[in-house]
């Protein structure tokens, strides 16, 4: 009983109207006052305050739906889970980062499930460096992002080179004034690592790949930060850049231009190094023997469709049509 037609309750909560709620569920508003009277009796509380209008949820209330709330979405895991085990083949599990997630999972996902409908998915976002080895266990089908791990086991699919550039809040700088507008995120200035030391940095945590970026060019053009902030969303780090907080290395695909390019020329300044990678690579990688492999191949080529042809400020990597 006390998950049978749990979201009777749950409907009663939202329209906070025994009517409303009866109605929106396609029952009879005595069917459902009779179940909620025998759910109450059962737990010996009431759920719902009904002296007033609307009717609210007690504080018992509020805290039963918060719980079956947490014990639908476990159910939900639980089937995902099952039909994995009996049919693995029929799900698809894709680590990608959780910026470049974001930005580009709603774009290449919906062509890929139009063509797999009945493909179940999985999508495991963040710490890109430490999925080498559950792709290797079988945990993750198929790797999409930047990393540099040792592969000659698996399968590489080079997608794009990302360019690499800082992103800064004007107050420091970095373009003289009468130069800023030949340059943008298009077009960065190039700055001696002088302007760089001793200012504040915004890093991606060591899990993140473009950390090893950061610091290999860091440590070479021998710049001294003043602070770091360490986040693990890249994008936060942005609006924190955007803040004047400190100056960030980021690469291009993870930003959705458009609309935010010239509100983000308007406040930043965005520039290279002359002694720095212009780009790196972006690809996917899977198991050479996986048996999802058409799966995998279907999904590259959302990407390549879908996705990179969005991504202006990166190169696309030349590459025969997947068979």
């Amino acid at each position: 009983m006390l998950y049978e037609k749990w979201n009777y309750v749950l409907a009663i909560a939202e329209e906070q109207n025994l009517t409303r709620a009866a109605k929106r569920l396609f029952i009879s508003q005595p069917a459902l006052t009779l179940y909620l009277n025998r759910l109450e009796k059962e737990l010996g509380v009431k759920l719902f305050d009904r002296s007033r209008t609307p009717i609210l949820l007690t504080e018992a209330g509020k805290y039963y739906v918060e719980q079956m709330k947490k014990i639908s979405a476990s159910e939900q895991a639980l089937r995902s889970e099952i039909r994995m085990i009996a049919d693995p083949a029929k799900t698809l599990v894709i680590s990608i980062g959780q910026v470049r997630g974001h930005h580009w999972l709603p774009l290449f996902l919906p062509a890929f499930c139009f063509i797999h409908p009945d493909v179940n998915i999985q999508v495991i976002q963040g710490r890109e460096a430490s999925m080498g080895q559950a792709l290797r266990s079988g945990q993750v089908d198929v790797l999409i992002g930047s990393h540099s791990a040792a592969l000659s086991d698996l399968e590489v699919v080079e997608l794009s080179h990302e360019q690499l550039f800082f992103a800064a809040h004007k107050q420091f700088g970095l373009i003289p004034p009468a130069c800023r507008s030949q340059y943008g995120i298009r077009s960065p200035y190039r700055i001696s690592p002088e302007r760089l030391d001793g200012l504040p940095f915004i890093t991606s945590q060591v899990s993140n790949d473009l950390y090893s970026s950061y610091e290999s060019i860091i440590l070479a053009n021998q710049i001294r930060p003043s602070r770091t902030i360490s986040v693990s969303n890249l994008y936060t780090g942005f609006k924190l850049t955007a803040q004047g907080l400190g100056v960030q290395l980021l690469a291009g695909s993870l930003l959705q231009l458009g609309e935010e390019a010239d509100t983000m020329e308007e406040t930043m300044d965005f520039c290279v190094l002359e002694d720095m990678p212009q780009t790196r690579k972006c690809v996917a990688i899977y198991s050479k023997d996986s048996i999802k492999k058409q799966l995998i191949l279907d999904v590259i080529q959302a990407i390549k469709d879908q996705v990179l042809p969005r991504c202006i400020l990166d190169i696309p990597c030349e590459g025969p049509d997947l068979p």
